[in-house]
């Protein structure tokens, strides 16, 4: 029979005097990193094939189909080097003090910003049909882009964060925060 150790999950929690801070890095989907290896590697053989086309038709040749299938290319060339990138190095840090949840999501070659007042976060809780198997509907959560186990009412809508964790590192990460912001 084999022994099976218990998890000790992706998160970093650090205690700090200042606040809490919670490093989350992103669940690699292996298969999207190798299926997406290859695919970048057409597309890019396909945006050069494409621009040397433009470059090389004279200008009343230049076909108007060829420039709007070009940007849509480019677009969605833009959109797989991101998704790819995120899932090799990507990363969320939320940072918590009296004032405000900050969510941070790093995209190595950028990152989005997102900062919450304390006094209107209500029921932090872990989300129960987060998986990440799952293809939902919303959208980026299947690359692992948004979405997230950890879920807050702010005003009259739910926020999220923790893309991909599973259900017991989300709880884990909600009683951290919990213990010190009792208001939450």
């Amino acid at each position: 029979m084999a022994k099976i150790e218990p998890g000790k999950g992706r998160t970093t929690i650090q205690d700090l005097p200042q606040g809490i801070e919670i490093i989350i890095p992103a669940r690699k989907n292996y298969f999207l990193i190798i299926f997406m290896s290859f695919w970048l590697v057409g597309w890019g053989v396909g945006e050069v094939s494409a621009i040397r086309e433009l470059l090389g038709a004279g200008r009343d040749a230049v076909s108007l189909f060829l420039v709007v299938w070009l940007a849509g290319w480019t677009a969605g060339g833009v959109f797989a080097i991101l998704a790819w990138l995120y899932n090799i190095n990507g990363k969320e840090v939320v940072r918590i003090d009296g004032v405000a949840l900050t969510h941070v999501r790093n995209f190595v070659l950028f990152r989005r910003s997102k900062e919450y007042e304390i006094a209107h976060i209500k029921e932090l809780r872990a989300s129960s049909n987060n998986s990440s198997i799952q293809v939902s509907n919303r959208g980026m959560e299947y690359w692992g882009m948004s979405g997230g186990a950890v879920e807050f009412d702010y005003g009259r809508s739910t926020h999220q964060f923790g893309a991909g964790l599973d259900e017991a590192e989300a709880k884990h990460i909600v009683e951290t925060i919990k213990k010190r912001y009792k208001s939450l």
